[in-house]
Formats: C-alpha cells, structure tokens, sequence
C-alpha cells in the first residue's frame, strides 16, 4: 500500500477537519500509510487546540501567523510531504470507507496521469459537477455576466468552462481537478513549486492543472472515488464573490491577451451591475433587498481589485 500525505488548510475549521480526520480513520485506507499535515491559517477559536487532540496518526500541524489562503498554506506543506503522492483535501467534505482507497488505485491504474480526482456530490447525495473543470475561456465569462449560463441550465445544455456528468465519465482527461480533493504525483508538485501564491482562494488549482499539463501531466477524474463536498461554513457569499472573481480576473491576466483580459474584467463589472439593479427593482422583497446590498458591494470591491 502506497504511502499518501494528505495536506488540510484550517482556517476557524478545526471541527470539520477533526470530522475529516475521523472519517480518514474509519476508512479502509491503513492509517500507517498515511501522513498528515494541516496547516493552520491563523485560526481565532480553538481549531490548533482540538487538532492537537487527535491520535494515531502520522500527524503535523504547521501554524501560520497570517491568513495566507489557500495555495499560499499548501505550499507551507512542501518541505514536510515524505510520501510519493500528496492529497489535497478540503476541510469541510466528507468521505466514506472507499474514497481515498478507490482514488489511490485509480492512480495506480493511470500512472502517467500525475494528477487525479474523484466525485464530488453534495449534501443531498446529488453530483454536483464540481469535481473537474474545462479550462477557463472568454465565452465562459461573457456568459456568466449576461445571464447565458442561466439560458443554457434551463435548457439543459453545458455551461461553458464546465463539463457535463457523462463527458467527465467519458473524457479520457480533464483540463484541471478541483483542489478539494485533488491527488498529485509530489515529484510533478515539487517541480512545479506548489501552487501559484497570487492566488489567495480559487483558480489555483486550475493554474496548477495548467502548468502540470505544460509538463506533460494528463488529469484524470473517476467516479469511483466518492465523496460529499459541504461548501465552505467560513466564508460569506460576499467574500466568495470577491474572491472567485478577483482570482478569475488574475488567471485572465497571467494567460490570455490584454485584449480578451480588458473584455473580460469589463464584462464581469458589467454582470455585477446587472444583477444590482435587478435585485434592486425586486427589492420590495428583504431577501431581494439583502441581495442588491451584496451585488452593489461587489461592484465597488471590483473598482479596488489590484490584478
């Protein structure tokens, strides 16, 4: 049985990893073999206290004195990771017995992969589509901002930027893995020094998946590996807003034209305004009023962004 370490980022989330851990634990996957690390992201309640608590584990907890996101408290992990493959997983999914065996054999069975992950399903047992994404494009933006990703739902068609259920079973490679369980071969990692630390929270496992590809890694995802994404408790839907955008933004920036990046920030601020002034006029609604205040905010933190 390989040896796996598995890399957390806690952040105020000392509860959900101790239940992440504690179902690591139950899992068939041997405790042995498996080294953990988490990396506490300057937590203010008792996340580091409850985490040192736990036993049986090859276990390290790495204590940041600032809240550097995501990528930045992975890489804290670089120089600790001992195994051959490393797992990123997020604090706040859950796993059954199989999902970590039934990922590291996947791995096994496509080793010129380097990078793997498995299904995502939410709360409610329902596959979310969350687990693989297409690379980032133009027309995935101008569709978000003016309502076509809505259009296409109720169509039932594919969104751009995102595939569908059967083409992520049925594609032979994916363009990048969602970083909330994301196993990766830590030769390729460590050639790749970690993740890019522009990226405070989303878009860095893309930026990953890219430069991984750029080196000839060929992302693959199976439904065999099964576990129950929650979402984040941590963190408002405006501060989501703030920060899937910003770092879209900063992806846009690092890889496409100046041109497509300027239509691009343009047609973001764009959409803001227009869900805005909807939620506006419905605003005779608490819920629609509370919304407007969350979109009105988002196109003013949008005019501070620095890319």
């Amino acid at each position: 049985m390989d040896k796996i370490t598995i890399v957390i980022v806690c952040y105020n989330c000392g509860e959900d990893i101790f239940n992440a851990i504690t179902d690591i634990k139950n899992g068939y996957y041997e405790n042995n073999h498996l080294q953990i690390i988490v990396v506490d992201n300057d937590s203010h309640d008792d996340s580091v206290a409850l985490l040192r608590n736990i036993e049986g584990f090859d276990l390290k907890i790495i204590e940041s004195k600032n809240n550097l996101g995501f990528g930045s408290g992975c890489n804290l992990a670089l120089p600790h990771i001992k195994a051959n493959k490393t797992l990123f997983l997020n604090p706040d999914v859950r796993l059954n017995e199989t999902s970590i065996t039934s990922l590291v054999d996947f791995s096994n069975s496509h080793p010129n992969a380097k990078v793997w992950g498995g299904q995502t399903i939410n709360p409610q047992g329902q596959i979310d589509g969350q687990n693989a994404w297409r690379e980032p494009s133009l027309r995935g933006v101008l569709s978000w901002s003016f309502f076509g990703d809505i259009l296409l739902k109720k169509l039932s068609r594919r969104i751009p930027d995102a595939y569908t259920t059967d083409e992520i079973n049925r594609l032979p490679y994916v363009d990048s893995i969602s970083g909330c369980f994301l196993l990766m071969d830590t030769d390729l990692l460590k050639e790749l020094n970690g993740f890019d630390e522009r990226f405070f929270m989303y878009s860095e496992e893309v930026d990953l998946c890219r430069r991984a590809r750029k080196l000839g890694a060929k992302p693959m995802s199976t439904s065999q590996a099964v576990i129950v994404h929650e979402g984040s408790k941590t963190i408002t839907s405006q501060n989501k807003l703030n920060f899937l955008y910003h770092s879209k933004l900063k992806y846009c920036k690092k890889y496409w034209n100046p041109l497509s990046y300027s239509i691009a920030r343009l047609s973001l601020f764009c959409g803001a305004v227009l869900r805005a002034f909807a939620y506006s006029l419905l605003s005779f609604q608490k819920l629609n009023r509370a919304e407007a205040k969350v979109w009105w905010m988002f196109c003013r933190q949008q005019l501070k962004w620095e890319i």
